[in-house]
C-alpha cells in the first residue's frame, strides 16, 4: 500500500498549477470567512453570512488564482480590493491575504524583489497612515516594517529552495562520479577477465588448426601410416572427420574473436566521458520501426520539438520506458497494432504506449516474470515523475508515463536549447 504522503505527492502532480493555485485560493478564502466571522464575534458585533457580508473576502483572496503565473497582477488587484475595502466599507478583514499574494511575488519573482519591497513598503504606510492628523516616526517604522515582511519573507524561501536545488545538483553529480568510477572499475574488470579467456580460446583454436593442416587433416584424410602402421590401420580413421575439426576450430575462432570484440566495444560505453544521456526523442522513430514487423504494426505520435525543449535524461528516460514497453507488446500480447504518443502538458511529458490486446494464453512458451515494470518505474521516479501500466479497454493494455521537463536534480548547464518548465 502506498504511504499517505506519496499518495498526495502523486495526486498533487497530477493536478496542473491553475488548478493548484485555485484550490489554494478556496482554502485561503475559506480561511478567511472563518477568521473573519471570529473577529466579529471577538467583537461583539452580529455575524451575518450574507453574500454581502462574504463577497469583500471572497475578492481579496481571488487574486491568488494568479499568483504563479502573473504574480503582479495578482499583487495590484489584491491591493486594489483591500484599498477598496478599507474606503468604502472601512473593513481590512483579509488584509492578511494580500501580505500571503507579496509573499509569494517576492519567491516567484525575486529579480523584482526591490519594486515589490517599494511599493509593499509605500502602500503599507499609505494605507495605515490615512486620515491620522498626526504622524510620528515610530508608527511610520510599524508600518513599513510591516509592508516589508512579505518581501522579506519570500525571498528568504526562494533562497533556502535554490540553496535545496544547488544541494541536490552537487549531491546528485557526486552520485553520477561515483558510479561512472564504479562502472569503469567493473568494465576494466570484465575486460581483464573475459578478454583474456577468449583471446586465449582464440589462440588455442587457431593452433590447433595449425596442427591439424600441419598433420594433413586440414585437407580431408587422415595422415599416412608410419612406424609399420598398415594401409588398414590408417583406413580405421573415418575420411572427412580431419576437416569437420578444422571446420568446428575455425567457427571458434571466429566466433570468439567477434565476441572480443563486441565485449569491448560494449564496455567502452561504461567508460564515455561525454556524459551523454544516450537516446532521445528523434530516434523514437527508429526504435517503432524496429519495432514493428509484419505481426506488429506501431505507429507514433509525437509533439514536434521535443528535443530542444526537453532535458536529454527526461528525453532518454522517455526512450528506454517506451521500448520497454513495445517489447512486453511484443513478448506478452497477441495485438497486430500498438501505438505511442509522447505529449507536452504543463512542464510534463506524458508517455503512452498503447495495445489492444489481449494477452497472450498462460501456457505459451513466453518468457516472464522480469523487472521490466519496475525498471520503467524506477527510471520514471529517479527523475520525479510516475510510471503506471495496467489493464486498459476491453482487453488491452497501457503503460503512461508522466516525467519533468526539467528533472529536479539536472545539472545546471544542461545541454539544452530552451527549456521552460
Amino acid at each position: 500500500m502506498r504511504r499517505p504522503a506519496a499518495f498526495l505527492a502523486g495526486v498533487r502532480r497530477r493536478v496542473p498549477l491553475m488548478g493548484r493555485d485555485a484550490l489554494l485560493a478556496c482554502a485561503v478564502a475559506i480561511i478567511a470567512l472563518t477568521v473573519s466571522a471570529l473577529n466579529d464575534r471577538w467583537h461583539g458585533q452580529p455575524v451575518e453570512l450574507t453574500p454581502a457580508w462574504a463577497a469583500p473576502i471572497l475578492a481579496a483572496c481571488a487574486p491568488l488564482v494568479l499568483r504563479r503565473r502573473l504574480p503582479l497582477t495578482a499583487v495590484v488587484a489584491s491591493a486594489l480590493v483591500m484599498l477598496a475595502l478599507g474606503l468604502a466599507l472601512e473593513r481590512d478583514a483579509g488584509i492578511w491575504v494580500l501580505g500571503l499574494i507579496v509573499a509569494s511575488a517576492a519567491y516567484h519573482r525575486h529579480r523584482l524583489r526591490s519594486l515589490l519591497l517599494a511599493g509593499s513598503v509605500g502602500w503599507a504606510v499609505a494605507a495605515g497612515l490615512g486620515g491620522r492628523p498626526v504622524v510620528d516616526l515610530a508608527t511610520v517604522s510599524v508600518y513599513a516594517a510591516a509592508g516589508a515582511a512579505p518581501v522579506t519573507i519570500g525571498y528568504a524561501l526562494r533562497l533556502r529552495a535554490d540553496r535545496a536545488v544547488q544541494a541536490a545538483r552537487l549531491r546528485r553529480a557526486r552520485e553520477e562520479q561515483a558510479r561512472s568510477q564504479e562502472a569503469a572499475r567493473i568494465a576494466r574488470e570484465v575486460h581483464d577477465v573475459v578478454g583474456h579467456h577468449l583471446s586465449a580460446i582464440r589462440l588455442q583454436a587457431v593452433g590447433a588448426r595449425r596442427t591439424l593442416t600441419g598433420h594433413g587433416c586440414a585437407a580431408g584424410r587422415t595422415p599416412a601410416a608410419h612406424d609399420g602402421e598398415t594401409d588398414r590401420e590408417a583406413d580405421r580413421t573415418p575420411a572427412g572427420h580431419g576437416c569437420e575439426a578444422d571446420r568446428a576450430l575455425a567457427g571458434i575462432a571466429e566466433l570468439s574473436a567477434e565476441a572480443l570484440a563486441e565485449i569491448r566495444a560494449l564496455l567502452a560505453t561504461l567508460v564515455r566521458s561525454d556524459g551523454a544521456p544516450g537516446e532521445g526523442f528523434a530516434d523514437l522513430p527508429a526504435l517503432v520501426e524496429r519495432s514493428g514487423g509484419p505481426a506488429l504494426a506501431v505507429t507514433l505520435e509525437a509533439d514536434p520539438d521535443l528535443d530542444s525543449t526537453v532535458h536529454p535524461e527526461t528525453a532518454a528516460c522517455a526512450y528506454r520506458i517506451v521500448q520497454e514497453a513495445l517489447t512486453n507488446v511484443a513478448r506478452h500480447s497477441t495485438a497486430t497494432t500498438a501505438s505511442v504518443a509522447v505529449r507536452r502538458r504543463s512542464g510534463r511529458v506524458v508517455v503512452t504506449v498503447d495495445d489492444p490486446g489481449p494477452s497472450r494464453p498462460a501456457d505459451d512458451n513466453v518468457p516472464g516474470g522480469g523487472h521490466g515494470l519496475t525498471g520503467m518505474r524506477d527510471r520514471a521516479a529517479a527523475l520525479g515523475g510516475d510510471c503506471h501500466a495496467g489493464p486498459h479497454g476491453r482487453n488491452g493494455w497501457r503503460v503512461r508515463a508522466t516525467l519533468p521537463v526539467l528533472p529536479p536534480q539536472a545539472p545546471a548547464r544542461a545541454a539544452v536549447r530552451q527549456v521552460t518548465p
